[in-house]
């Protein structure tokens, strides 16, 4: 009795396996091109996010000193260097365990020479806090990002710089990389762009900026997510 009973018990077919694996497949393939697509979009959005802040820092910077400020490139490596062809890696704001320049106001636009920021006040190294130059005469800035006050934490995807110079920092990428113009901490002028770019997948090298006039977040080159 049990014999037949088992007897009468049937699996599944090769061909019904194949359809299964066959469904399985196109399903992934629609599937995880479409979760890659959110997460580079979810990676794209630090830079609308971060740009938005310096944004806000420097027109806040600028009514309270009547200029903008430039800040240089940051990264673990200290250079920020994004090639087009190879996948660029995470990094924090400043690497682990240095200091960055944080300057004390007033400050002055040109005192020491043209775009060139000064401060009454000297300037102070964070996050040890420690001053590192007198107070009562005209010091050059060595701020930046300090100096406004941008220093996201956690882990980045772009790399960013703002100049005071707009017509001088619209680079894209050419010679394998991203070349951009060096950029010094402090200067100051009339006007800023800030700079965000990346290749996180390593085919896609991007760079999205905003200037003075402009709070969203603009391509300038590569390719959105």
């Amino acid at each position: 009795m049990n014999i037949n009973r088992l007897k009468g018990k049937k699996g599944f077919t090769l061909i019904e396996l194949l359809i299964v694996i066959a469904i399985i497949g196109i399903l992934a393939a629609i599937a995880i091109p479409t979760y890659l697509s959110y997460v580079n979009r979810a990676k794209d959005s630090e830079a609308s996010t971060n740009l938005g802040a310096i944004f806000t820092d420097e027109t806040a910077f600028n009514a309270t000193n009547s200029t903008y400020i430039s800040a240089g490139a940051q990264s673990n490596t200290g250079n920020g260097t994004v090639t087009t062809s190879a996948a660029s890696g995470t990094h924090p704001m400043y690497a682990v365990g240095t200091s960055y320049y944080k300057d004390t106001p007033p400050y002055q636009c040109g005192s020491l020479g043209a775009n060139e920021l000064s401060t009454m006040g000297g300037f102070t190294t964070e996050p040890a806090g420690t001053p590192t130059a007198a107070t009562g005469t005209p010091t050059k800035a060595v701020g930046g990002f300090g100096d406004i006050g941008f220093n996201p934490k956690g882990t980045l995807y772009f790399y960013y710089n703002v100049n005071f110079n707009v017509t001088a920092n619209t680079a894209v990428p050419v010679a394998g990389k991203f070349t951009l113009p060096t950029i010094a901490d402090a200067g100051c002028g009339a006007g800023f762009q800030a700079n965000a770019w990346t290749n996180f997948t390593g085919s896609n090298p991007q760079m999205f900026a905003v200037n003075d006039y402009t709070t969203k977040a603009t391509l300038i080159a590569g390719t959105a997510y």
